[in-house]
């Protein structure tokens, strides 16, 4: 795992959620007819580091924390109040698990489509990767062997491809774990505090690889997350 794939693996993320910031913005525009007032590039609380408002009013944010990104729309009308106001907010609950669905099945048919062009198997890549980012997890394989695996689906599919490749199987998943957690706050919750739970223990359980992919990882994402950022202006109206 060289620094050219910590660059790459960081401008992927931030490519996928360019995507999905856009993809959200119009779901929610022209599916739902609901009015957005924020589209956040990585997350942030209180203020983010910059922002700007486009003609149709619409605040664009980039934030600090670069994990995900996100839309904000109108949580409520004027004049809503107790069962009223109850209902609007399920029903922008509802909005946002159909969305989800609507994402999870556009990445599965486009990775999948790919993937057949391709001559590769989609549900062998998923099942590799699956069992031993598991067995990974659950200490049945040493960091070791998961850099072996790595290495040999390099060879496999290529190495940029399996990147790709990989880090859209990871948004997938995440995608169907949203589906379910999206019908409560608490599970909401629960998934967020397990991801940066996972996360902590890859870090720092098999703090093998160098320091300086993880720097220029972090440097990949947040320099084209925030190119990103100001490209919004052109692909939100």
């Amino acid at each position: 795992m060289e620094i050219n794939t910590a660059v790459t693996l960081g401008f992927v993320t931030a490519s996928y959620f360019f995507i999905f910031s856009i993809l959200a913005y119009y779901a929610q525009k022209i599916i739902f007819k609901k009015r957005i007032k924020e589209v956040h590039m990585f997350m942030s609380f209180s203020k983010p580091l910059y922002s700007y408002t486009l003609r149709n009013d619409v605040e664009v944010k980039y934030g600090y924390i670069p994990l995900s990104s996100y839309i904000n729309v109108d949580f409520g009308e004027a004049g809503l109040t107790g069962p009223e106001q109850k209902k609007y907010e399920a029903e922008i609950r509802n909005n946002g698990i159909a969305f989800q669905i609507m994402i999870t099945v556009f990445f599965l048919v486009v990775f999948g489509a790919l993937n057949f062009i391709l001559g590769n198997n989609t549900l062998t890549m998923f099942s590799d990767l699956g069992s031993n980012t598991w067995a990974l997890l659950s200490g049945k394989e040493e960091f070791s062997d998961f850099a072996v695996f790595i290495h040999s689906q390099y060879s496999t599919y290529g190495k940029n491809f399996y990147i790709v490749a990989a880090t859209m199987m990871y948004f997938i998943v995440i995608a169907l774990l949203m589906i379910v957690t999206s019908w409560s706050p608490y599970l909401s919750l629960i998934l967020s505090l397990l991801i940066v739970v996972i996360y902590c223990l890859l870090v720092f359980k098999y703090f093998e690889l160098p320091l300086t992919f993880y720097i220029d990882l972090m440097l990949a994402l947040i320099i084209s997350g925030f190119i990103y950022f100001l490209l919004l202006r052109f692909f939100i109206k």
